[in-house]
């Protein structure tokens, strides 16, 4: 029960900063595909920099519960995730 408490707090916070950021808009995504609004863009690789940096600051300080781990590939799982986040999409952008 924490797990889906935890997920659905990371949820949500990460909706309300993309909505903030402006990033929930279809003239912003579609400008982004378009190459000419590069905000999202700028966004994106912002959190992934920031990521890395906290990353590498727990591995320097010892902190093992932040040590990044590969996923092992679920088969059909994958596969059905993406076809309803592209699904998603697809109807999100109609």
């Amino acid at each position: 029960m924490n797990i889906a408490l935890g997920g659905l707090a990371t949820g949500l916070a990460f909706g309300f900063v993309l909505h903030r950021g402006g990033l929930t808009r279809y003239s912003r995504i579609m400008g982004t595909l378009l190459l000419q609004d590069l905000k999202p863009m700028k966004f994106m690789f912002t959190a992934l920099a920031v990521t890395a940096l906290g990353y590498g600051f727990a591995g320097l300080a010892g902190i093992e519960a932040l040590a990044p781990r590969v996923n092992p590939y679920f088969g059909a799982g994958h596969f059905v995730g993406g076809v309803i986040f592209g699904v998603g999409m697809a109807l999100g952008g109609f």
